[in-house]
């Protein structure tokens, strides 16, 4: 396959001795398009891939586009990239000791890239970052789902083509994937991949691996799609360039261009190269060469993923903040272990809560959390009764940092008070200072964390409904949910902390926590129907105080002494 190469006049900046170099340099919004990619943090088929970048805001574009219309308009911020392949991307200095040189940047036609090949180069390059991936990592339980979403679409394609001919290969696939679905519901409810924060890698690492058993199955090596992965989405993985920050700003620039041949302008500049001899095709496309913009670029000269990812988050947080979700699911996803642990410092010195990001992206993912696929991300395509992001953090809190347990209805923190009385003598964590302790306990994948999905799970399965979400005590959805939402998921947390303190309860271990959870629910007499009511809360918002203080006090007394009923008052 042919290469091309761009040479652009440059200029190396080292801010520091100890930082990589920036090149600065310009050039044309088409060409950095066909060189430059964007990971977008995006859903394909219903899994997130692997990349950083916010999703494109089409009305955003829209007004670059006009911005961009008036030629007298300058954009001063550049274009931040970074490298992807160090190979194909080199600096040389006109001259040492000067610090002005030449940029070479090689890239390919990726257009004629098969699928195959895009696949097969993405997990090569997910295997060169984490060494741990391979056969013994991939969901077999996984990949036979999606095997078998492609044999039911093939299905339907048979069904709706009369005339197609039957290929005696397709009993042999049929075969296959009927062993395969053999397997699903036995290992879907064991096999689960989960690697503390590599989890995502891991996860998007199998959706690629099983996309080319499609391929194989099929016996080609191109498609358009496969089951939600477009060629177009993967592009961005195999630039020699990564897009740090700016993806609008050259969106827009590209489709301004773009736009240059449709006025009456354009079409006349294409109608005199036509009748000079050129091709419709190539006039038009000289025609978007020449009115695109040059635009400056600020290049990163080093390959990391945890830099990349760093990059992107303090320019975008400390510039036009991203929402909370975005933020935890971008920093706690993108990365391995050891990328994250090599930016983790910078991070937090930043200003980045990354533990707090790590606890709640790890809960929205596992298999066993109760939360899992019910927390808002932050990306396209969130529904909006799903838990948010923030509520979640709250509710780790809780467990995590020992804070925050308060009754809405008391001035108390109960988390706090238990762990400055009964925390030093729990069994949950190893001897040491209570400092050391405590330091063990909230790690993001310590102690608290089982005790805070097996709390929740026990909630869920005695309180709430999680098939039926759409009921009063749906466990899913906070549209009508009396137990799922933000006021009486806290009520739940700080009412059990309150109840270790007061019963002098430390957790020996954790069938010592089991039988604290039975304790508090009373042996069951507790109802489980207590959420499952009409609360009447027509025109009632659930945050306001009286509210959360009436909901709070109800609680308390039910569950203390479930003999005086059932209350039945909601709204204050």
């Amino acid at each position: 396959m042919s290469e091309i190469v761009k040479e652009y006049d440059a200029f190396l900046v080292h801010q520091t001795p100890e930082s990589k170099p920036l090149v600065l340099f310009s050039a044309s919004a088409i060409e950095i398009e066909q060189w430059a990619g964007v990971p977008e943090r995006r859903k394909l088929a219903n899994e997130e891939t692997a990349g950083f970048q916010r999703q494109q805001d089409p009305r955003r574009i829209a007004e670059l586009m006009k911005f961009f219309a008036d030629s007298n308009n300058v954009v001063q911020n550049p274009l931040l990239g970074a490298l992807q392949d160090n190979q194909r991307v080199q600096f040389s200095l006109t001259s040492p000791g000067s610090p002005f040189g030449r940029l070479s940047i090689t890239y390919e036609d990726y257009s004629s890239l098969s699928m195959m090949t895009m696949l097969k180069r993405i997990v090569a390059h997910l295997e060169s970052r984490v060494s741990s991936l391979g056969d013994d990592v991939v969901d077999e339980a996984r990949v036979a789902s999606v095997m078998r979403l492609e044999r039911l679409e093939a299905e339907s394609a048979d069904s709706d083509d009369d005339d197609r001919d039957v290929d005696d290969s397709d009993s042999d696939i049929d075969d296959s994937l009927s062993s395969d679905e053999a397997t699903i519901d036995d290992a879907e409810a064991t096999a689960s991949v989960m690697l503390a924060e590599e989890t995502h890698l891991v996860d998007f690492y199998t959706e690629l691996r099983a996309r080319i058993r499609v391929l194989e199955q099929r016996g080609t090596e191109d498609a358009e799609e496969i089951q939600g992965f477009t060629k177009s989405a993967l592009l961005a993985y195999l630039k020699p360039v990564v897009l740090v920050d700016g993806q609008h700003r050259l969106r827009g620039a590209v489709e301004s261009a773009r736009q240059s041949i449709k006025n009456n302008d354009g079409k006349a500049k294409i109608l005199d190269a036509v009748k000079g001899g050129s091709s419709p095709e190539l006039a038009a496309e000289q025609l978007i060469e020449s009115q695109s913009r040059r635009l400056p670029v600020s290049l990163l000269m080093d390959d990391s993923p945890s830099e990349h990812v760093f990059q992107f988050v303090v320019v975008n947080q400390k510039a036009t903040p991203m929402g909370k979700a975005l933020l935890g699911t971008i920093v706690s996803t993108s990365l391995s272990r050891t990328e994250l642990s090599a930016v983790a410092d910078r991070l937090r010195r930043a200003g980045i809560k990354l533990e707090d990001s790590q606890s709640v992206a790890y809960l929205t993912r596992s298999e066993d959390s109760p939360f899992r696929g019910l927390v808002q991300t932050g990306m396209a395509g969130d529904r909006p009764d799903l838990l948010q992001w923030t509520v979640l953090r709250g509710l780790v809190s809780i467990f995590r940092e020992l804070r925050g347990g308060r009754p809405f209805n008391q001035k108390i923190d109960y988390a706090r008070a238990w762990k400055m009385e009964y925390f030093p003598q729990c069994g949950l964590v190893s001897p040491g200072t209570d400092e050391e302790r405590f330091e063990e306990w909230s790690r993001p994948d310590g102690p608290w964390r089982d005790i805070f999905v097996r709390f929740f799970s026990r909630v869920r399965d005695h309180f709430g409904d999680p098939i039926e979400v759409d009921t009063y005590n749906g466990w899913g959805s906070t549209a009508v949910s009396n137990l799922f939402n933000k006021v009486s998921l806290t009520i739940l947390a700080a009412d059990y902390f309150d109840f270790l303190y007061t019963q002098s309860e430390s957790l020996a271990d954790l069938d010592d926590f089991e039988r604290t959870i039975n304790d508090w629910l009373k042996g069951g007499r507790v109802s489980s129907s207590y959420f499952n009511r009409d609360w009447r809360l027509e025109n009632v918002k659930k945050d306001q105080l009286a509210v959360k203080r009436l909901w709070a006090q109800n609680w308390q007394e039910y569950r203390k002494v479930p003999a005086s009923g059932l209350p039945k008052k909601f709204k204050p």
